[in-house]
Parts: structure tokens; C-alpha cells; sequence
């Protein structure tokens, strides 16, 4: 089993369309997708849908392989690598919006698939090396949807609430509005970023 480790990890450093290839051949989504999941992506919705629901399952598959942080950029890859696409089966890229309201209305069905997949690899990571298996557990999140709490708009609105409280209160200097919100919402931004206008 190692042997094939190395192989896989030889193929996914030095051969991207080798290991694009092997993952189409290995992975069956049928196993990993479970029939809930199917059934309610398949639930009426007044209309057809126009991205079916594997190719946009092997979108986030390759975000998540490729360490893909955002999916603006996870689109940008897929609008300019063919191979991608190919894998994915997307003749047309689905939008931002697509990806945002698949992982909002598919949130408890992704999460359940992505437990379902550590059921079936946490055996095969600890036959590879169950030290390695050990932390590999703590990084099973799955995909996280767009939230409220990550749109800029949100995070102003709770920190003119949090100004408001604390000038309500008679709060005195220590308190910081913006620690606050940053602490309560899990709003999320980089260090170089003026994420929240301080107004």
C-alpha cells in the first residue's frame, strides 16, 4: 500500500494530468455520495438544473486537493485548464454565485459525505502509517460555506452595534468594538487587508 502512496504522491507532484487521471479512475462517487445526498440535490426546484451535482462535487474535491483557498481562484483554474474541466465534467464553469448557493443549500449533505470519506480513508491512512493517521483526523472539515459572518457588510453592522453597546454602557477605552467583532463573528481576513472600515 505504500508503494501505491508514492505513487500517487509522485503523480500529484510532477504530473498533474497523471494524477487528474488516476483520481477519475479511483474515486467512485457513487460510493462516497450518499443516496440522502442525491435525492434531496434531485428534489424538485421548479426548473432544471443546469450543473449536475458530480462535476460540481469534483470541483470542490479539487479545491480541497489542490489547497485551492478560494473559489474565485478555484474558478479561474477551471476557466483556464481544460484537463480540469475534463475531470470535473463542467462544459460551462458555473459562476461564483453557483458554488456559493450549492454549499449553502448542500451544507448538511457535504457534511455528511465528508464524514462519510473519513469513515472509508481513515482505515487506509492507518494501515499506511498510523502515526500520520492520527493527524489526519483533525483535519477534516470539509468544505465551509460562505456565511454571513464573512461578508464585510455584516462584520460593519455588528461593529456599529458593539459602539453603540459600549457607548450605551459607559464602557471605558479598553473596550475595542473591532476585537469584539472579529472575536464574536469569525469573521475572517489577512493581516494586509482593511477588511472593516473603522468608521
Amino acid at each position: 500500500m505504500a508503494e501505491v502512496f508514492d505513487d500517487c504522491q509522485n503523480k500529484f507532484d510532477n504530473n498533474k494530468y497523471q494524477f487528474l487521471s488516476l483520481l477519475d479512475e479511483t474515486i467512485n462517487l457513487d460510493e462516497i455520495v450518499l443516496v440522502s445526498f442525491v435525492t434531496h440535490f434531485h428534489a424538485s426546484t421548479g426548473r432544471p438544473r443546469k450543473h449536475q451535482l458530480y462535476p460540481m462535487l469534483k470541483a470542490f474535491l479539487i479545491q480541497r486537493i489542490f489547497s485551492i483557498p478560494t473559489d474565485t481562484l478555484l474558478i479561474v483554474f477551471l476557466k483556464y485548464s481544460q484537463e480540469l474541466r475534463d475531470f470535473c465534467g463542467f462544459d460551462v464553469v458555473p459562476d461564483a454565485s453557483k458554488f456559493t448557493r450549492f454549499k449553502q443549500d448542500f451544507l448538511m449533505d457535504l457534511q455528511s459525505m465528508f464524514d462519510h470519506m473519513v469513515d472509508i480513508t481513515e482505515p487506509i491512512c492507518q494501515k499506511l502509517d498510523p502515526h500520520l493517521a492520527t493527524m489526519t483526523i483533525f483535519d477534516t472539515s470539509g468544505i465551509e460555506a460562505r456565511v454571513t459572518e464573512n461578508n464585510p457588510k455584516y462584520a460593519n453592522r455588528i461593529i456599529k452595534q458593539l459602539k453603540a453597546f459600549a457607548k450605551a454602557n459607559n464602557l471605558d477605552k479598553s473596550y475595542d468594538p473591532y476585537k469584539a467583532a472579529y472575536g464574536s463573528s469569525g469573521y475572517r481576513c489577512g493581516k494586509e487587508s482593511s477588511c472593516l472600515s473603522r468608521s
